[in-house]
């Protein structure tokens, strides 16, 4: 992938969007001042892997095995870091299987 010309500001609001769970909310208000559409783009990933964390990981955690569950966390942690290198390298790296979905379901449509 190709590196883009990322503003400090994108770049930053991209990495806290990934640390915990409120790392995207904190990065959304950060983005907020000055949009940026590396920031924008990464706070999406990350929402949307916080939001499959919470919902699928209820449903995962009803299974009585615990490989199940570490599977699950398995795979988003590879998801996570993942797109957590992108951000650092400053390439827009879009999630396997689910980054499509994340971006439009995401994305606001102005009138």
């Amino acid at each position: 992938m190709k590196e883009h010309n990322i503003s400090k500001d994108g770049k930053l609001a991209a990495i806290i969007a990934h640390l915990t769970f409120i790392g995207p909310i904190i990065a959304w208000f950060i983005n907020q001042e000055e949009r940026d559409s590396f920031g924008s783009f990464y706070i999406k990933q990350s929402f949307g892997l916080v939001c499959l964390y919470f919902l699928l990981g209820s449903l995962v955690a009803m299974i009585p095995n615990m490989y199940a569950f570490i599977g699950f966390n398995l795979f988003l942690f590879i998801l996570w870091i993942y797109s957590f290198s992108g951000a650092i390298s400053n390439q827009y790296k879009l999630l396997p299987v689910i980054g499509n979905f994340i971006q439009k379901a995401l994305t606001s449509k102005k009138k």
